[in-house]
C-alpha cells in the first residue's frame, strides 16, 4: 500500500518523499481507515496544486499546499466511521462530532511527532479549511485572525471536489452547477481572488462535463485552448465519428447550449473510452 500512496503523490508534487515520512504514514492511516476521504485527498490535492500553478506560488510552495491539501482531512481519523458515512441527517451531536475534526487534525499529527513552523504550514488547512473566508465557519475561534493562504485554496479545492463526487448520501453535481453554487459565496465563503482564479482555470463548463451543443449533438468538455473564453471550450461528440471540436475557433456557429448528466449518458462515455 506504500507503494501506491507514493505514486499517487508524486503524481501530484514533485518533491523527496524521504522527508516526508510522518506525512505518508498519515496518508496511509487514511486509505486504510476510509478509502473514500483518501481519494477526496488526492483529488483536492491535485486541484489545490493546479491553483496554486495559476496564482504563480513558487515551486517550494506548491509542495507545502500539495501537503496541506493532502492532509486537509487528517482529523476524520477521530470521527466514527457510522458518523463519518452516516446516510440521514446528523443528530446534534453527531454534527458537533463531525465538526470537531478539524481541530482533531493538530492531535492526530502531534501523536505522531512534535510539530514546527514548516509542520503548521502543511497542516494550516487541516485546521481551517472550514472556517470561511468571513471567518463565519467552523471551529470558531476567540482571536479572529487571516486564514492561511493555502487554506484559502484548499477550502475552495475541497468544495468542488465534494460536489461533483458521489457519495453514498449524495449523487454529484454537475461540474457546471458546482462553480455556479460556489460563486454565490464569492468574498464571504470563499477568497474572491482565489475562487475567480479557480473559475478562470476550470472554464464554465469544466473538463469531463457532458453538453449539448446548438447543433443538437451531445459532447464531453476536453479542455481550454489557451485565449479560448470561458464558454468555448474544445469538446468531443459522444457520436461517431467522435470529431474533436475547438468551439473557440467556431465563433457563432457551434455553442454549448446547456450540461447533462453523465449518468444519463454513461454508455455513450464508454463507447468513447474504447
Amino acid at each position: 500500500m506504500r507503494r501506491r500512496i507514493e505514486r499517487d503523490v508524486l503524481s501530484i508534487i514533485a518533491c523527496d518523499l524521504s522527508q516526508f515520512q510522518i506525512e505518508l504514514s498519515v496518508l496511509e492511516k487514511i486509505k486504510a481507515y476510509d478509502e473514500y476521504t483518501y481519494l477526496h485527498s488526492l483529488n483536492v490535492a491535485k486541484l489545490s496544486v493546479m491553483l496554486g500553478e495559476r496564482l504563480e506560488l513558487s515551486k517550494s510552495m506548491l509542495v507545502d499546499l500539495g501537503w496541506a491539501a493532502l492532509l486537509h482531512d487528517i482529523g476524520k481519523l477521530k470521527v466514527p466511521l457510522e458518523v463519518l458515512n452516516k446516510l440521514k441527517k446528523f443528530t446534534p451531536e453527531e454534527l458537533s462530532i463531525m465538526q470537531s475534526h478539524p481541530v482533531e487534525s493538530l492531535t492526530s499529527f502531534s501523536e505522531l511527532e512534535d510539530i514546527d513552523l514548516g509542520k503548521l504550514r502543511r497542516l494550516s488547512a487541516a485546521f481551517e479549511h472550514h472556517q470561511r473566508f468571513d471567518l463565519k465557519g467552523y471551529p470558531n475561534v476567540d482571536k479572529k485572525l487571516g486564514l492561511h493562504p493555502y487554506s484559502r485554496i484548499v477550502a475552495v479545492a475541497d468544495s468542488f471536489d465534494a460536489m461533483t463526487t458521489d457519495r453514498i448520501y449524495q449523487r454529484r453535481l454537475r461540474p457546471d452547477m458546482a462553480l455556479r453554487i460556489m460563486s454565490k459565496g464569492y468574498g464571504c465563503v470563499f477568497d474572491p481572488t482565489v475562487l475567480q482564479a479557480f473559475i478562470t482555470a476550470m472554464g464554465v463548463y469544466p473538463a469531463k462535463t457532458v453538453v449539448r451543443l446548438s447543433n443538437d449533438k451531445l459532447a464531453v468538455v476536453l479542455h481550454y485552448s489557451e485565449k479560448a473564453a470561458l464558454d468555448r471550450p474544445t469538446v468531443q461528440e459522444l457520436d461517431p465519428p467522435f470529431a474533436v471540436v475547438d468551439l473557440s475557433e467556431r465563433n457563432e456557429d457551434i455553442r454549448i447550449l446547456h450540461s447533462e448528466s453523465a449518468e444519463d449518458h454513461e454508455e455513450k462515455l464508454k463507447s468513447l473510452k474504447r
